[in-house]
């Protein structure tokens, strides 16, 4: 007897979602393991879950208690001080789709044909999700990221490039935000250093005062992102050639990257690392403790039903993704960055 059409079509979307998520974290890992920051904000343990909920929220602590010296007759101080306040981000979302025709099912419905129809369709909907991450974690600042745009807050959201580190001119008012706290307040705000002239002389010692700036009564940073050009003139002018021995044996390694070491920390360089309006090069030193890609582990890569075009012969599915880039402590990280 001749299958039917709605069989046919009923084994095909059997075919993609059951093929999707039994390769869905493989083809999570590899996603984010094709592009070297993600790869390395992976190995560092920012992905952390949250399920559901109207935001992501932290408690930020920012205040600190203070003590006087005192003698006979003094009037001692009072007063509560604050020390926290909450940080809240939305959820961003990621979508892409897979789509295919009914006379495609029927061109493809043979097991082997149904298993190529399958591993072509899911192939180009990775790639699209691979270059979406990619662009975004190094997606120019701006300042309606909080409010109306679509994309996650990248990198250049935690640290915006120098003249937008208190929100910009659009700031002007006091309401640019980040995790809905003004970027205004001191406390709230990334180290930034201007190259030196002659980076070719002056690179190491720039990256040194940048570095021992971040990590001054605190953590330092323990992972450094720049653009090839600086990473290849570290590569040449660094002035103890035991601090870019490459590391070996790491995940990053493994995966192919070129990783050199500063002061021990990991170095790796990426084209997305250039200063988006200006293509200047520029240089992260992230302490990567205080960065968390949160994402809902029930809208994470996750595939929808299949969906019937109206009065047409196409089914849609889509991918979807639930998560934002988030960082608690903006004052942990770094910009060096170039100015001409």
């Amino acid at each position: 007897m001749a299958t039917t059409l709605p069989e046919i079509t009923e084994t095909i979307d059997n075919a993609f979602l059951h093929t999707w998520y039994e390769i869905r974290k493989e083809a999570i890992d590899n996603i984010l393991d094709a592009n070297v920051v993600w790869a390395a904000l992976k190995e560092r343990g920012c992905l952390k879950t949250q399920v559901g909920g109207r935001f992501i929220d932290r408690t930020i602590k920012y205040g600190k208690a203070t003590a006087t010296a005192v003698q006979k007759g003094d009037i001692l101080s009072q007063g509560e001080t604050e020390f926290e306040t909450m940080a809240m981000w939305k959820w961003k979302y990621i979508s892409t789709h897979v789509q295919r025709n009914a006379f495609d099912d029927q061109i493809n419905s043979g097991p082997q044909k149904i298993k190529d129809l399958v591993d072509t369709k899911l192939t180009a909907a990775k790639d699209a999700l691979n270059e979406k991450l990619e662009d975004d974690l190094f997606a120019a600042y701006s300042a309606t990221a909080e409010t109306t745009d679509k994309a996650i807050e990248g990198l250049n959201e935690l640290l915006p490039n120098f003249a937008n580190r208190k929100g910009g001119a659009a700031s002007a008012d006091g309401t640019v935000t980040y995790g809905n706290i003004l970027r205004s307040n001191s406390w709230w705000q990334a180290k930034y250093k201007a190259m030196t002239t002659n980076p070719e002389v002056n690179l190491l010692g720039d990256m040194k005062n940048l570095f021992n700036t971040c990590s001054a009564h605190q953590q330092s940073p323990n992972l450094i992102i720049t653009t090839q050009e600086w990473f290849e003139l570290y590569e040449d002018f660094a002035l103890d050639i035991s601090q870019i021995i490459k590391q070996e044996g790491t995940h990053l390694a493994d995966l192919g990257y070129d990783v050199l070491q500063f002061k021990g920390k990991p170095l790796v360089w990426t084209d997305a690392a250039k200063q988006a309006t200006t293509n200047y090069n520029q240089m992260l030193m992230l302490n990567t403790d205080f960065i968390e890609i949160v994402y809902d582990p029930n809208m994470w890569f996750a595939m929808s039903e299949w969906k019937t075009t109206p009065l047409q012969t196409d089914r849609i599915a889509h991918i979807l993704c639930a998560c934002n880039v988030i960082g608690t402590q903006p004052r942990r990280h770094g910009r060096l960055y170039e100015t001409a």
